[in-house]
């Protein structure tokens, strides 16, 4: 999915789909470049890389949810700082499901090219997750 529209508002459509579940529209706002800068993983994640990426969130918390605290916007990037919530339902890094409710913060950039986010960079509460869930 192409769009015209500045990169907050892109921000705001990409995360709105993740909400929903929506993977089509998720993936459609990623440009073919697509590349993330994750706190924690080995290497820069390609869009598959993404997806699974979102998908092990998903499967450990199946009602997660983000939310934008607030954005800005400079030229082609967007910086934001959010807030995920959820329940842990579902297998985390190899934590059993405690049914515990979760809430983290984090701040990304995203870089827009040609109407897509093409780079993201993304830090969160890595620790505060696993100490919520027990682990």
């Amino acid at each position: 999915m192409t769009t015209t529209v500045s990169p907050k508002v892109l921000n705001e459509l990409w995360v709105q789909a993740f909400n929903d579940r929506d993977w089509d529209a998720e993936a459609g706002f990623r440009h073919p470049s697509y590349a993330a800068h994750v706190q924690g993983a080995p290497v820069t994640l390609d869009s598959a890389g993404w997806a699974e990426f979102m998908g092990m969130f998903v499967a450990g918390f199946p009602d997660v949810q983000i939310s934008i605290d607030s954005a800005v916007t400079e030229r082609d990037t967007v910086a934001s700082r959010w807030t995920m919530t959820g329940t842990h339902r579902g297998d985390f890094l190899g934590n059993a499901a405690t049914g515990r409710q979760i809430s983290i913060t984090g701040i990304d950039f995203s870089r827009v090219v040609d109407g897509k986010i093409a780079e993201h960079w993304a830090q969160f509460d890595g620790l505060g997750l696993l100490q919520q869930i027990g682990a």
